[in-house]
Protein backbone atom coordinates (compact mmCIF):
# COMPACT_ATOMS: atom_id res chain seq x y z
CA UNK A 1 0.00 0.00 0.00
CA UNK A 2 1.45 3.32 -1.08
CA UNK A 3 1.99 5.77 1.51
CA UNK A 4 -0.28 8.94 2.08
CA UNK A 5 1.58 12.24 2.72
CA UNK A 6 -0.57 13.32 6.50
CA UNK A 7 -2.11 16.48 4.78
CA UNK A 8 -4.09 13.48 2.38
CA UNK A 9 -4.91 11.51 5.18
CA UNK A 10 -6.83 14.20 6.97
CA UNK A 11 -8.26 15.16 3.84
CA UNK A 12 -9.59 11.41 2.83
CA UNK A 13 -10.88 11.31 6.86
CA UNK A 14 -12.77 14.36 6.28
CA UNK A 15 -14.52 12.91 2.95
CA UNK A 16 -15.30 9.85 4.60
CA UNK A 17 -17.28 11.46 7.41
CA UNK A 18 -20.81 13.16 6.08
CA UNK A 19 -20.86 15.04 9.03
CA UNK A 20 -17.54 17.32 8.40
CA UNK A 21 -18.25 20.59 7.76
CA UNK A 22 -18.13 22.52 5.05
CA UNK A 23 -15.74 25.02 6.70
CA UNK A 24 -13.29 22.72 8.04
CA UNK A 25 -13.33 21.27 4.15
CA UNK A 26 -12.42 24.66 2.81
CA UNK A 27 -9.70 24.90 5.42
CA UNK A 28 -8.25 21.71 4.68
CA UNK A 29 -8.16 22.35 0.59
CA UNK A 30 -6.88 25.81 1.69
CA UNK A 31 -3.93 24.19 3.38
CA UNK A 32 -3.47 21.60 0.70
CA UNK A 33 -2.95 24.59 -1.61
CA UNK A 34 -0.39 26.44 0.43
CA UNK A 35 1.75 22.86 1.11
CA UNK A 36 1.66 22.32 -2.90
CA UNK A 37 2.70 25.93 -3.53
CA UNK A 38 5.57 25.78 -0.75
CA UNK A 39 6.44 22.87 -2.60
CA UNK A 40 7.66 24.86 -6.34
CA UNK A 41 7.49 22.58 -9.36
CA UNK A 42 8.46 19.73 -7.33
CA UNK A 43 7.57 17.14 -10.15
CA UNK A 44 9.84 19.32 -12.84
CA UNK A 45 12.89 18.72 -9.92
CA UNK A 46 12.45 14.80 -9.59
CA UNK A 47 12.04 15.05 -12.91
CA UNK A 48 15.48 16.47 -13.91
CA UNK A 49 17.14 14.85 -10.60
CA UNK A 50 16.20 11.34 -12.38
CA UNK A 51 17.90 12.83 -15.38
CA UNK A 52 21.04 13.52 -13.83
CA UNK A 53 20.61 10.22 -12.33
CA UNK A 54 20.69 7.93 -15.04
CA UNK A 55 23.84 9.88 -16.71
CA UNK A 56 25.86 9.31 -13.68
CA UNK A 57 24.85 5.57 -13.68
CA UNK A 58 26.16 5.41 -17.46
CA UNK A 59 29.13 7.45 -16.40
CA UNK A 60 29.94 4.77 -13.82
CA UNK A 61 29.13 1.76 -16.13
CA UNK A 62 31.79 3.11 -18.56
CA UNK A 63 34.20 3.80 -16.58
CA UNK A 64 33.97 0.32 -14.90
CA UNK A 65 34.27 -1.16 -18.47
CA UNK A 66 37.36 0.94 -19.13
CA UNK A 67 39.15 -0.53 -16.09
CA UNK A 68 37.96 -4.07 -17.03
Amino acid sequence: MAAVPPYGTAINQALANARTRLEDLKLLRDHAVATLALQGDLKGALGKLNTEIKSRERSVKKARQKKK
